[in-house]
């Protein structure tokens, strides 16, 4: 049942390298989805709730990603 865990510590560097390059991935489409938005149909509310919505959300996917970047090379300092 332990290896269902994907949190479970010491983890791998392949794992981290997954969820960096995912998350960086969904923080490019949110940024690249704000122009459809802008100049896709509706009114000014929901065209501005959805780019603040997109803004804010990649912009926390690249915070999550940076920090789990730092994660890494504390990892593999301790196993050096």
């Amino acid at each position: 049942m332990s290896k269902l865990n994907l949190f479970n510590k010491p983890i791998e560097m392949e794992t981290f390298d997954s969820w960096i390059k995912g998350l960086d991935d969904i923080a490019k489409v949110s940024v690249l989805a704000i122009p459809v938005v802008l100049y896709g149909q509706g009114g000014v509310l929901f065209k501005t709730l959805n780019i603040t919505l997109l803004a804010v959300g990649s912009y926390t996917l690249l915070l999550v990603s940076r920090n789990l970047r730092q994660a890494k090379l504390e990892q593999k300092r301790k196993g050096e």
